[in-house]
């Protein structure tokens, strides 16, 4: 059968009718006309066939139906039909992301969807494709396929990157007054693609196409504004041209025009302002933009600091790849502000960020592999994540990459691999490192002993403000290995460090001043520093602090006072502690009487070989005091205090006997 299209007249009339029904809205009667005139062969008819699908005027929208009739069209020589056909195989689409079917696609049973949907509901990426079409279209004279070939040759999209050959097409499109094309000659004259770098030049195509009201020319030249490059740098023009293409939503000119409203000109300085245009670019999937608003909502820039915002950002910028965002969400959940403090998603997105490189996150996951913190512990996997970092150049992951060294913690012991890391930390000067590296020589391991390196490298550290190589100051001076022993430099040195929080340093300030040694006995100054030392938990500093309280030796004689630091003492297990507060609870000093309290406690103490402790919970069980009575348990415990030398708790062993004889 031989087939044969309408008179053409026929089909002309019909498009026009078509054309008109459209201008009205009338898409029902504009798709009847075309659907006849395409029935004809009429290229016009497919053409605009294919944009209703496009629309979804008078048809529901699905870019695979639009993509069938340009195609007929393009095979006709249609240009604007190859143009459009160029445009859908250059991007790709997919019918799930299609509003228009998507409400039908899950209504509709599986084996209707062809009937529905006879072309299908994608169109592929297809880069071939899109250089046949999109070139077809600009062998026409078509300005806009031109300036989209250039764009494929300069991408290399479907073809070799041909820099000589997107030019060409570009100046073809720009000699029509094409803004696109202007602005990829600026992008080929800025970066050297094909032609020599030419900034001069780069700029005033960008500026012709900016004109034009083209937003990536706008931004372009925007950015060139604010280096001075290509033209004389004016943060004025940059902030306009920024704002222009901002206010056609331009999500990298929003974002660089707050970047620029946060700068410190206070003609431009409008931080409310700014966070609308980060908030605008954020939400238009800019990642920098997200990173950005997360950082000034942490920090606090036009209000004060709101975390869950911060949060809410930087989660954003990390599920979106940002390695920065990353570090900075796993510290979030590290610390619980603004999230719940969740370990594993710390260790989840410290990870990530090392991944990437971010150093400071490898040293992160690292500290979690070595204490098991939000994932398994792994001593091998730490040192390799401190090994990466190290190489980055933190100084903090080479020392902690030597103490693995020294200790073989994770890695082989090999203490020279772990002097040569401290040794390259400190000549980076760490403090840390130089404190690890003159303990080393004060003590004479790995290296040969050696003070004079040692206070040396102790000096340097001490001057960078590290407290802990204050008092190894002191120990040289006090031990004579500065010179003769000096007592008295000594104890400015722990002085120094003591007021600077270093516990070590307040516990021999304590000591020292509660026995004088190297200094007047003053019982006031040992209370102060043992309070400062209990209060950051040390157990030997809250015992004695609380025996002081119980002799009013140094401080005014308090027993609840005693009670409060015997129960610190004893709560993180010091069994002196746990005895003398099953005492004071047996006695009620200093809080009320609590027979049952005490013989917890008392256990406690005794559990740990505390002879007292022994004696006393053998009286309780004999008394059956906080406990039921029970002589042979009594006995038991007589017999263990005795056994330690215990001369009362063998006394008592004979008095049960005797008593029990009788």
């Amino acid at each position: 059968m031989i087939g044969f299209c309408g008179r053409p007249h026929d089909r002309e009339a019909a498009v026009q009718r078509g054309l008109a029904a459209h201008q009205r809205a009338d898409y029902t009667a504009a798709l009847e006309e075309w659907s006849a005139a395409a029935a004809s062969c009429n290229s016009e008819a497919l053409y605009q066939l294919g944009l209703l699908y496009a629309r979804g005027h008078g048809v529901l929208a699905n870019l695979a139906d639009a993509a069938h009739y340009y195609l007929q069209a393009a095979k006709q020589g249609h240009a604007e039909a190859q143009y459009q056909l160029g445009l859908l195989h250059f991007g790709g689409t997919r019918g799930d992301q299609s509003s228009g079917w998507a409400k039908w696609h899950g209504a509709a049973a599986l084996q209707n969807r062809k009937l529905l949907f006879p072309n299908g509901v994608d169109v592929p990426l297809d880069s071939a494709e899109a250089l046949r079409w999109s070139r077809a279209a600009a062998e026409q004279g078509m300005a806009e396929a031109q300036a989209i070939t250039g764009l494929i040759y300069a991408r290399g999209f479907g073809c070799e990157h041909d820099y000589l050959e997107a030019r060409r097409w570009y100046l073809l499109a720009a000699a029509q007054g094409n803004a696109a094309a202007e602005l990829g000659l600026g992008v080929l004259y800025a970066n050297g693609l094909g032609v020599e770098t030419d900034l001069v030049t780069a700029a005033s195509w960008y500026e012709k196409a900016a004109e034009k009201g083209n937003d990536g020319a706008q931004t372009a030249l925007a950015l060139m504004y604010l280096s001075g490059q290509g033209v004389e740098q004016d943060s004025e023009k940059a902030a306009s041209w920024f704002a222009k293409a901002a206010a056609q939503g331009n999500a990298r000119a929003q974002y660089n025009l707050a970047l620029l409203i946060l700068r410190d000109d206070e003609a431009l300085r409008n931080a409310p302002t700014a966070e609308t245009w980060l908030r605008r670019a954020a939400r238009a999937g800019h990642v920098p933009a997200m990173h950005r608003l997360a950082s000034f909502y942490e920090l606090g820039g036009a209000a004060p600091p709101n975390m869950i915002e911060a949060a809410h950002w930087y989660r954003a910028a990390a599920e979106a790849g940002h390695a920065e965002a990353q570090f900075t969400l796993g510290r979030l959940y590290a610390r619980g502000e603004g999230l719940p403090q969740q370990l594993e998603e710390a260790a989840r997105w410290f990870e990530k960020a090392a991944e990437q490189g971010v150093a400071a996150a490898q040293v992160n996951i690292a500290a979690f592999h070595l204490k098991g913190t939000g994932t398994a512990r792994d001593p091998a996997k730490a040192a390799n994540w401190y090994r990466l970092a190290a190489g980055q150049g933190l100084t903090t992951a080479m020392v902690r990459l030597a103490f693995l060294h020294l200790s073989g913690e994770g890695v082989l012991c090999d203490p020279p691999a772990g002097a040569a890391w401290l040794q390259r930390a400190a000549d980076l000067g760490d403090p840390e490192a130089q404190s690890g590296l003159g303990t080393l020589y004060a003590r004479g391991e790995v290296v040969a002993q050696d003070f004079a390196r040692a206070l040396d490298l102790f000096r340097q550290a001490a001057e960078a403000g590290y407290s802990s190589a204050l008092v190894q100051l002191g120990h040289l001076h006090a031990q004579g290995h500065a010179g003769d022993p000096d007592p008295a430099a000594a104890l400015r040195y722990y002085r120094d460090a003591a007021a600077a929080g270093h516990l070590d340093a307040q516990r021999i300030l304590a000591w020292n001043n509660l026995y004088g040694r190297g200094v007047p006995r003053d019982t006031a100054a040992a209370a102060l520093w043992f309070r400062k030392a209990a209060e950051k938990g040390d157990t030997g500093a809250q015992f004695q602090l609380a025996v002081m309280y119980c002799t009013g030796e140094g401080v005014v004689r308090n027993l609840e006072e005693a009670v409060k630091w015997y129960r610190h003492a004893a709560e993180q297990g010091d069994r002196y502690a746990q005895y003398n507060l099953a005492v004071m609870l047996l006695k009620g000093q200093g809080t009320q009487e609590d027979a049952d309290t005490a013989f917890y406690w008392c256990s406690a103490a005794a559990e740990q070989g505390l002879a007292e402790a022994e004696l006393q919970l053998g009286d309780l069980y004999r008394a059956g005091r906080g406990v039921g009575e029970d002589l042979v348990i009594a006995a038991a415990w007589y017999e263990k205090a005795a056994e330690r030398g215990h001369a009362e708790a063998v006394a008592r062993l004979d008095g049960l006997r005797e008593a029990q004889a009788g």
